[in-house]
């Protein structure tokens, strides 16, 4: 008799056992894989400041950024922003770098609404704050005018794996270039573009460890342009195989004189 008396006080006991676990795994564990695994899209960008691309064709990049990328970064977004030029891996450095603090998760288990809505708007007013911040830094950008010798395209994408390197943000890279690279020994502008010649420079780049590995990495490119069709034709083919061998996502739709289907799409990863 007394155990069938305890019977309904074991049944609550039981219940309140699998709440409290339900709760422990809620407000323990989520949290903290949201504390270690960064939501939001680390961009690199980088500018072409040579010789070749002067005028119109900078202020397209310029309208490309201030118009259609900055816009786009919400909360937990990384912006980097660094020059194309003939010192990218002996003197590189980031001519604008900002991360976007992370929207504020809410636990139902543990969060006050009131209080959760308080920081959401919080957050909100530090985003736009940024974002501003570096509208500013990249209008300083272009009226400084850096210039450079040369287009050293390789280099620039060496450093963008290192910056890419245990990165859990989704990866976008946008190069904004003519993609007319003239630093030596490569000057595609003077080379003779046959149908052997992609494959004889992927190897001599693949010798040198001048592919570097970007799996995942969704690349857009704006700016690209060259003397003729023709060339301009021959040097997008060249960079359509050079992406395909580091193992990124390179549509070549994404491959324009202007930034185009921007922002990514969900798809635009590996």
């Amino acid at each position: 008799m007394l155990a069938d008396s305890l019977l309904p006080f074991r049944q609550t006991a039981w219940i309140l056992a699998l709440i409290m676990q339900g709760w422990l795994l809620t407000a323990g564990c989520a949290p903290s894989s949201q504390a270690t695994t960064p939501h939001g899209t680390d961009i690199v960008i980088f500018i072409d400041f040579s010789a070749s691309v002067q005028g119109k064709d900078r202020a397209l990049l310029k309208q490309d950024l201030v118009t259609q990328i900055i816009p786009s970064l919400s909360a937990g977004d990384r912006i980097v922003i660094a020059p194309i030029n003939d010192k990218t891996l002996t003197d590189f450095y980031p001519l604008v770098e900002a991360t976007l603090p992370p929207k504020p998760q809410f636990n139902g288990w543990m969060d006050n609404v009131m209080k959760h809505a308080r920081l959401v708007k919080e957050n909100d007013t530090q985003v736009d704050s940024l974002k501003e911040t570096v509208r500013t830094q990249v209008a300083d950008i272009f009226a400084k005018r850096f210039s450079s010798q040369y287009t050293d395209i390789f280099s620039s994408l060496i450093i963008a794996q290192k910056l890419f390197h245990n990165e859990s943000r989704r990866k976008v890279l946008v190069l904004m270039s003519d993609m007319v690279e003239d630093h030596p020994p490569y000057r595609f502008d003077k080379m003779s573009w046959t149908t052997a010649t992609n494959q004889k420079l992927l190897s001599e780049l693949d010798a040198k460890g001048l592919i570097p590995d970007l799996s995942g990495v969704c690349v857009y490119v704006s700016g690209a342009s060259a003397e003729s069709a023709e060339l301009a034709g021959n040097i997008g083919q060249f960079w359509q195989a050079y992406f395909q061998r580091t193992k990124a996502d390179m549509d070549p739709s994404r491959y324009a004189h202007v930034l185009l289907h921007w922002p990514p799409s969900k798809s635009c990863q590996l």
